[in-house]
């Protein structure tokens, strides 16, 4: 079974103790913004989904068409550094921030197309958005449900320059759809407590939902980092 793919995967490798490289469980699209006790509600982040290797002090990346999309993004070799845990494998966001700490789609897509050619120093600056663990001290944590993996992503990742575990709201999934509304933000995750990570389609364990700006209130101008970090929830 593909859960199965996941939690029994071997490294090739007797010195390694991650797998090279794994199946990441992919949004399945939902309805309207919904309140559910069982949810934990995220913003949708602007970038592109990144798998993070770390290991021995080495960084990996995995994003899709890519070997290793580490040297896109050299800012985040601090992260092993910053972890608390080895042999850790993070699903997350690859962002790269404008000068004000804005994430800017055009950036971003520069550096992941000059990979491994670039001239120069890249532009703006590579941040990663980690929203859920998949491995953490060489062990699988994949048949494990998502609240107690959240709960041990937060004990091993501390708050860094370029690195962040990702803002998470349980139950009230409309009012963190009114506060993303107002930053102009279309999208927002639902992940189910209880689900445990399932490679390929997740059904109810994690859903896309659309959000619909608020016009009237629509900022000028894209959200920081920061800002949609902290979200204007009242």
């Amino acid at each position: 079974m593909p859960g199965d793919q996941l939690e029994l995967s071997i490294p090739d490798d007797p010195g390694r103790r991650l797998p090279e490289r794994v199946e990441p469980m992919q949004p399945a699209a939902g309805g309207a913004p919904f309140d559910d006790p069982d949810y934990l509600f995220e913003p949708w982040w602007p970038g592109v989904r990144a798998i993070a290797f770390v290991e021995a002090g080495l960084l990996r990346l995995q994003i899709e068409g890519l070997a290793d999309a580490a040297a896109a993004a050299p800012e985040l070799a601090e992260l092993p550094r910053q972890l608390i845990d080895d042999a850790t494998i993070l699903d997350g966001t690859l962002l790269v921030l404008d000068p004000q700490g804005r994430p800017d789609a055009d950036l971003l897509r520069r550096r992941l197309s000059a990979s491994g050619s670039r001239r120069g120093p890249p532009a703006g600056l590579a941040a990663f958005v980690a929203s859920d663990l998949l491995w953490s001290g060489g062990r699988s944590w994949a048949r494990r449900p998502y609240r107690a993996r959240r709960e041990r992503l937060l004990a091993i990742l501390p708050e860094g320059d370029r690195a962040v575990v990702g803002r998470g709201y349980e139950r009230e999934g409309t009012v963190v759809a009114d506060a993303l509304g107002l930053l102009g933000i279309g999208a927002m995750g639902a992940r189910r407590l209880d689900a445990r990570y399932r490679p390929g389609r997740s059904g109810d364990a994690w859903l896309r939902l659309p959000v619909v700006p608020r016009l009237a209130h629509v900022p000028t101008e894209r959200p920081t980092l920061a800002l949609i970090q902290r979200l204007p929830l009242a």
